[in-house]
C-alpha cells in the first residue's frame, strides 16, 4: 500500500493548542479519516511548527477528497486553521514529498527478512 508523507505549518504560538487538539480527536473525525481511506496515519510536530504527516492510502487523492467531502471535516478545518501559518483549511495546503527509501521494501528486494514486529507495551 502506498505511503505518504506532506508538510506543514503551524504557528509557533498555537503548538500547545494545536497538540491539545490532537490529543482527543472528535471520534467522528477519526471515522471519516478511517472510512475515506487513510491508514496508519501519524503526525510529528517539530517545536518550529514544522508538521509532517504520514499515512497509507490506496489512492491519497481520493482519500482527500472523500474528506473534504464530510461534513466534519469542515468544521475540524475551520476550527484548526486559526493555528496554522497562511490562509484557508490547512489540508489543502499540504506539501507532498516523495518517499526515497523504505527499509522494508528494500529488505524484501534483497531477499533478507523483513523488520520485527513491534511488541506490545
Amino acid at each position: 500500500m502506498p505511503r505518504y508523507c506532506f508538510l506543514s505549518r503551524v504557528e509557533v504560538a498555537h503548538l500547545d493548542a494545536y497538540r491539545e487538539r490532537h490529543a482527543a480527536v472528535w471520534p467522528d473525525m477519526l471515522v471519516a479519516l478511517r472510512d475515506a481511506g487513510w491508514r496508519d496515519y501519524s503526525l510529528f510536530l517539530a517545536d518550529d511548527g514544522t508538521l509532517v504527516g504520514v499515512f497509507e492510502a490506496d489512492d491519497k487523492d481520493l482519500a482527500q477528497a472523500r474528506m473534504a467531502a464530510t461534513e466534519v471535516n469542515a468544521r475540524w478545518q475551520a476550527e484548526m486553521s486559526r493555528l496554522f501559518v497562511g490562509d484557508g483549511n490547512p489540508d489543502e495546503g499540504f506539501r507532498y514529498v516523495p518517499e526515497i527509501f523504505c527499509l522494508d521494501d528494500q529488505l524484501r528486494a534483497a531477499g533478507l527478512a523483513p523488520a520485527a514486529p513491534a511488541q506490545p507495551q
